[in-house]
């Protein structure tokens, strides 16, 4: 490195804070191959680039600037995302020019994230090699105030070497490179076509074609006096059970960048709309190129004590309330920089249960859960995955939020791929609580493997995420491993480290149980369907207790979906361009087996697109919403569950609430259902002899209920065979065991059953319909829940639900706006003698054209019994659907398909 740079291995959480001495380098940008490239002349301004793909958005991987550029087609579409080849065996240039403010002292460049390691050139000096700007989850600072043209054009150019290790799962590297800490997608995707391959030896290493590489975050030029202001943070401490007054602590990093001692005044504010401001201010001096922390205490500043705080919480308790935070140095009295924050006011603690029921399943001590302000917090939450690429896209981040508030999740986990900060920003203001962590199982996990560059670079990865994180009041918890469980020597750093930037956090070491000593979580799956009394039978032990990850890996998307990136010829029957969009795991995952055999078994084998798409929407509802309501029924022993997954990072079948498109299927809603805050729950005789059914009654609101709790059995062809009532008393946050129900003579082979939640005056509060059979799931022993398998001892008999009578229904809807949303109101009638059931509502762009996404509904795949009418809306964003164009579809497993004008309010008749 030249002399004269300094060189600093984290950095501050730039995106959410704020500076006027701060410039995002976002413009401008191009990319060529470094083929046959080299030299310092690239980091002239008089370089012509013109040549070069220029880039249409920063951050952005090399696989994106490509496609962007329109070198490779639809990557997502068929099998496209092999057409690439191996990007990865080359390097990658990244320029861009830009003007840098004149009249201060101290130019730094700051790379949140570089993908994998880069030689860096500014003016035709490099400013840091390969082995110094290593890291893909590592962060750097460099100053640069010898190589900058103030007030005039720069020009800065970086060098990407892609990750070039090779490493499988179970631990052997390939070749002679040595592992890199970069990120993994496992069996996500399907290794068997995407990354690389060696079909002598069978192995299968998964990644995309350029491995991520690239400048895949942001990239700033701060321009200041001699002191830097950075990593502006603020704990809070409150006395719980009481939530007043509020203890904060303020903390930065200062640094002096000059050759002589600098003294000046480090002032602080706090201000929030409606509260007083908060103002104090200390003298610091620092020696020469010194860095240290300062901090401000409620010890020494009294002001930090604050009566009647505003809590940040989670949306589901109340606001999610933010201060914002003012810190700035000066110099003689001149700023020299300063540095703008919001943050929230609350308390993370983190407890264990008493539940020692599968003490094979985590010994030592009984679950994970964790307290917010005091209160014990139900965790019902989802993996999130952002973009396959790392696409930088807000709008779609937007979405996310939305869909996450819609269902009702409280906790969404990052398991790595912490790209955007724009996320986590949106859950701070939103109220979203969130989980991060290592990602399991490849690089960050095979520790004996790590060389002495990958064990500084762990550390330094650590304190940079930690510093960007640690000022964000959605973020709750971190781990520090994810299927394993660090070695010592590598988990006592992480904890000094975690000390050292006063983490105020929950922290677990491990997310799974099968290591030397456990957190509280365990990871047991299953990663496949499981038949809904599963959940509630308390037989099968990774179905409770506090859970990391358990879901379906084989979803399947709705047809809409599956015709965006399925080519025509290959929807039916199921093929290889299936299976190329498929996870990797061979017990199934890979080829759709599990999904497809509960199908047939359960709804009987299909013979068209339509027709297994149609009751894969069924077999994902059911299972998803018994899996959410059994963690609602039973708070003693199910802290914690964590759907695996949320979304799709690309058009996929592995598991997924809603797809790429945002489109959601029966997953989505059977999520929405469990997630109800008031509801009414059935367990499919799920427990003991399975001779007793039960119905539960769930308030997790923060305030009493009472009302009358219903359950009705009824034949397909509509008649009812037992109904009965009781009244419940449902304090708040609580599940109650509203009656039993014994087993009910003369169903029919399938049956439905509707459970009510009434007030006391007649009020629906909550309402489900479930579907069943009088021949019982059964998944035999507990020794037969194998985590990536669905292979049943008996299968219930559903396949009568296929020669229901046909219902009709009539349809009304009217438009509206409201802000800067569409709100669309169906109304459904059931004008038949029958039962309509599981009715789908799409509002189209077209008429019967492609649904409107995104979209959110009040409910969907509802059933409608004889002459009843029911009452949707969905809302989009304003716009969505313009005059004229916009139709309602409705269509259900024994309705046929109807489509209503929303403009003529005419419909187009019968599909």
């Amino acid at each position: 490195m030249a002399a004269g740079f300094s060189f600093v291995l984290f950095l501050l959480p730039v995106a959410s804070a704020q500076s006027p001495n701060r410039i995002e380098l976002e413009h401008g940008w191009r990319m060529a191959s470094a083929n046959n490239i080299e030299g310092s002349d690239i980091s002239q301004t008089s370089f012509d680039d013109s040549q070069w793909y220029p880039i249409r958005h920063m951050p952005a991987t090399v696989l994106q600037v490509l496609e962007d550029n329109g070198v490779y087609g639809d990557l997502y579409y068929g099998m496209n995302l092999t057409s690439p080849g191996d990007l990865w065996k080359q390097d990658w240039w990244y320029r861009t020019t830009f003007t840098a403010p004149a009249d201060q002292q101290v130019y730094s460049l700051i790379f949140k994230g570089i993908n994998y390691r880069a030689d860096i050139w500014l003016n035709g000096s490099r400013i840091a090699d390969r082995s110094q700007a290593v890291g893909m989850y590592n962060g750097f600072e460099f100053d640069v105030s010898r190589r900058i043209r103030a007030g005039a054009n720069n020009a800065l150019a970086v060098k990407v070497t892609p990750e070039r290790g090779l490493l499988t799962e179970n631990g052997v590297l390939i070749g002679d490179h040595p592992l890199e800490l970069a990120d993994s997608w496992l069996d996500w995707i399907n290794w068997k076509y995407i990354g690389y391959h060696d079909a002598i030896e069978k192995i299968n290493v998964p990644f995309v074609p350029d491995r991520n590489a690239g400048i895949w975050k942001r990239v700033f030029l701060t321009a200041t006096g001699p002191v830097t202001v950075r990593n502006a943070y603020v704990t809070s401490d409150l006395p719980l059970p009481a939530t007043s007054p509020a203890r904060l602590s303020v903390y930065c990093e200062l640094s002096n960048h000059t050759r002589k001692p600098v003294s000046g005044i480090l002032h602080g504010e706090i201000t929030r709309p409606g509260k007083q401001t908060l103002t104090f201010e200390k003298q610091v001096t620092l020696l020469v190129n010194e860095s240290k922390e300062s901090v401000f205490t409620p010890a020494d500043t009294r002001q930090l004590i604050l009566a009647n705080p505003d809590l940040w919480w989670p949306y589901a308790w109340g606001n999610a309330n933010l201060y914002h935070l003012r810190l700035g140095f000066t110099v003689e009295g001149r700023s020299s920089d300063s540095e703008e924050i919001d943050f929230g006011i609350r308390k993370v603690v983190q407890l264990r249960d008493n539940d020692m029921s599968f003490p094979n399943i985590g010994s030592g001590g009984g679950n994970f859960y964790l307290q917010i302000n005091g209160h014990d917090y139900l965790i019902r939450g989802a993996a999130y995955a952002p973009d396959l690429l790392f696409k930088n896209d807000e709008e779609r981040d937007a979405t996310h939020i939305r869909y996450i508030k819609d269902l009702g999740l409280n906790l969404i986990r990052w398991e790595l791929k912490i790209a955007d900060d724009s996320m986590i920003e949106r859950a701070d203001r939103e109220g979203i609580p969130v989980m991060l962590g290592w990602m399991c199982c490849m690089q960050w996990e095979h520790w004996d493997l790590w060389s002495a560059e990958d064990q500084w670079i762990a550390r330094a990865s650590l304190r940079a995420r930690l510093l960007e994180l640690r000022a964000h009041p959605s973020v709750i918890l971190w781990a520090n491993g994810s299927d394993g469980l660090p070695p010592d020597s590598v988990l006592n750093d992480y904890h000094q480290i975690e000390k050292q930037l006063h983490w105020q956090n929950a922290i677990v070491d491990t997310v799974a149980e099968r290591n030397r000593y456990w957190s509280g979580i365990h990871m047991r799956g299953p990663y496949v369907w499981r038949p809904p009394y599963y959940w509630f039978s308390d037989k099968y032990g990774p179905a409770r207790g506090s859970s990391a990850e358990e879901g379906d890996n084989e979803t399947i998307l709705p047809l809409d979906s599956l015709k965006k990136f399925i080519p025509a010829d290959k929807l039916w029957p199921v093929n290889e361009y299936w299976f190329f969009h498929a996870g990797a795991n061979e017990a199934g995952n890979n080829t759709l087996a599990n999904i497809t055999r509960a199908l047939d078994h359960r709804y009987g084998p299909s013979h068209t697109v339509e027709e297994f798409t149609e009751k894969a929407q069924l077999a994902h509802y059911e299972d998803v919403r018994a899996q959410y309501e059994s963690y609602a029924t039973h708070w003693s022993n199910r802290k914690m569950l964590m759907h695996w997954m949320m979304d799709s990072p690309w058009p996929s079948f592995f598991g997924h609430l809603y797809d790429y498109y945002f489109k959601q299927g029966g997953g989505y809603f059977g999520a929405k259902k469990g997630l109800q805050p008031v509801s009414i729950v059935w367990d499919y005789y799920a427990t003991a002899d399975r001779s007793t059914g039960r119905v539960y009654a769930v308030n997790l609101t923060s305030g009493a209920l009472q009302g009358k709790a219903s359950i009705s059995f009824y034949n397909l062809d509509g008649s009812r065979r037992y109904n009965r009532s009781a009244v419940v008393d449902l304090p708040a946050n609580s599940s109650v065991l509203a009656m039993s129900v014994p087993r009910i003579a003369g169903l029919t082979s399938a049956y439905l059953v509707r459970c009510q939640l009434t007030d006391s005056g007649g009020k629906l509060l909550g309402e489900n319909v479930y579907w069943a059979s009088t021949t019982d799931d059964e998944l035999g022993d507990a020794n037969n829940d194998e985590q990536f398998t669905t292979n049943l001892s008996q299968w219930a008999d559903l396949t009568a639900l296929n020669r229901m009578p046909a219902a009709d229904i009539k349809l009304a809807a009217s438009v509206a706006s409201r802000d800067d949303e569409q709100i669309v109101t169906a109304t459904l009638t059931n004008s038949s003698n029958h039962i309509a059931f599981f009715i789908r509502v799409e509002v189209t762009r077209g008429l019967d054209g492609d649904e409107a996404l995104p979209i959110t509904y009040s409910d969907n795949y509802i059933t409608l019994f004889p002459h009843e009418s029911r009452t949707i809306t969905g809302e989009l964003r304003a716009g969505e659907l313009s005059v004229g164009s916009g139709a309602l579809r409705v269509g259900g497993y024994n309705v046929a398909k109807k489509v209503l004008n929303l403009a003529t309010k005419r419909p187009l008749g019968n599909k």
